[in-house]
């Protein structure tokens, strides 16, 4: 099932519609004619793009598009990329590519565009975003990909300025406008809280992270496991499938999780260096620093 998450600006959402803002947002102006008749391919001359954001499929919902390719067919045309050879890149439709052989069709309706690497990406990420079935995860990453696509700089360097921006605004505010300009456009959330709380997601463990994306595992489930000591999380995950534990279910777990002292190195550490001589040697400011610590340390055991 795909859900329109962009604020419509015209009459209608179409398909046709929905392409042609995708590859606007990818600044390509291969626009996509409603009345344009696709292209038919051999199933087998298609492959998945391999930077697709979306990687989970789930089986059971693959299934039911099956049947009902095997009934109706495929309603709406792939699109993709040529490759050479006789080969293509899907830029939209993997779900539809992937049931279909399920349901043993051997060739697909296509609108074949020629696309950079980078257009594809895009348009992969603003049509992932369409899905009201999106885990959190994917989300993060497709709606990551656009803001780096906005500013022309790497994901990675997205995120340190998403988090710079966040802290000190007025520090580039045209890059804030654009950024509200972008989040207003793919709605539900606005950037800032984007950074606060969509970001943590690329924190979480791996096993996490898999676990969300099957949609085993709700996103903010996934976060109060990731807060407490890692060599919980295996078996809390388990709990939480297991048990069907609730939101508060699992803070209550997580609060009853005892601490163990003798498996922590720093107080090991803490143990060697705190004496009289080791703070007779720092400075002035370094030991009055320590000696507060310590009282707040003391205060805390307390």
């Amino acid at each position: 099932m795909t859900k329109n998450r962009f604020q419509s600006k015209g009459s209608g959402a179409g398909l046709g519609n929905l392409l042609n803002r995708s590859l606007q947002f990818s600044g390509s102006s291969a626009e996509v004619s409603p009345s344009e008749a696709p292209q038919t391919l051999p199933v087998e001359s298609l492959q998945p793009n391999p930077r697709q954001p979306r990687r989970f499929f789930d089986a059971a919902s693959l299934q039911q598009l099956a049947q009902s390719i095997r009934q109706q067919g495929v309603l709406q045309p792939l699109m993709v990329r040529p490759l050479g050879d006789d080969h293509y890149e899907i830029v939209y439709g993997e779900r539809r590519w992937r049931a279909a052989q399920q349901a043993g069709l051997t060739h697909l309706p296509v609108l074949i565009r020629t696309l950079s690497p980078q257009e594809v990406d895009i348009i992969s990420a603003v049509e992932n975003l369409q899905r009201e079935d999106l885990n959190r995860f994917d989300e993060v990453t497709s709606k990551l990909n656009l803001v780096a696509h906005r500013f022309g700089i790497p994901v990675e360097a997205a995120v340190s300025l998403l988090k710079q921006l966040r802290n000190d605004p007025m520090s580039a505010p045209e890059q804030v406008e654009a950024l509200e300009q972008l989040f207003a456009q793919l709605g539900r959330e606005q950037w800032t809280s984007f950074v606060t709380n969509g970001l943590p997601a690329l924190q979480l463990p791996v096993t996490l992270i898999e676990a969300v994306q099957s949609g085993r595992l709700d996103y903010s489930k996934a976060v109060l496991i990731s807060r407490a000591p890692q060599r919980h999380h295996s078996d809390l995950l388990k709990r939480v499938l297991a048990e069907e534990l609730t939101h508060a279910d699992l803070r209550m777990v997580i609060a009853q999780l005892k601490p163990e002292l003798h498996a922590e190195p720093v107080l090991e550490q803490l143990k060697k260096n705190i004496s009289v001589r080791r703070l007779s040697k720092l400075t002035e400011p370094q030991r009055g620093r320590a000696l507060k610590l310590m009282e707040e340390l003391n205060t805390l055991l307390k």
